[in-house]
């Protein structure tokens, strides 16, 4: 990782597992007012996790402050962060880094917060990925 910080990963993995946080207690709440008893598997939350809307994040501190905080990262910074999500949940190997930035830069556009901010288990991901980068 030559663009992006330690410290800056580190932080958006802090940030991210606040809004996972704040994602449950609103599903929590949608499933509370569901009057019909039903099983609900992990799969079915994550289903549910997708229908959350953008009013429901409006009054998220922390969902404003990750999505601003990725925005606000240079061009370099998002692919890294991408290429070390992608590393972290297996879609490419440490001995793949360079191909990870390279197709991620390809891929970069406007709406990288929303792509890893909808990503299941972000700060899992980048959690492994640093994991992997910083093992030799």
């Amino acid at each position: 990782m030559d663009a992006l910080s330690l410290d800056k990963v580190e932080l958006i993995i802090s940030i991210a597992r606040e809004v996972g946080e704040e994602s449950n207690s609103i599903i929590d709440e949608e499933l509370a007012e569901n009057q019909e008893p039903q099983h609900y598997s992990e799969l079915s939350m994550a289903a549910e996790a997708d229908y959350i809307t953008r009013e429901d994040h409006a009054s998220n501190s922390s969902y404003q402050e990750l999505k601003a905080m990725i925005n606000n990262m240079n061009e370099e910074e998002q692919n890294e962060l991408v290429a070390l999500m992608w590393l972290g949940r297996g879609t490419f190997g440490k001995k793949e880094w360079e191909s990870a930035v390279e197709e991620a830069r390809e891929a970069n556009n406007d709406h990288t917060a929303e792509y890893l901010m909808s990503t299941p288990m972000l700060p899992d991901y980048l959690e492994e990925g640093l994991s992997i980068m910083i093992d030799d």
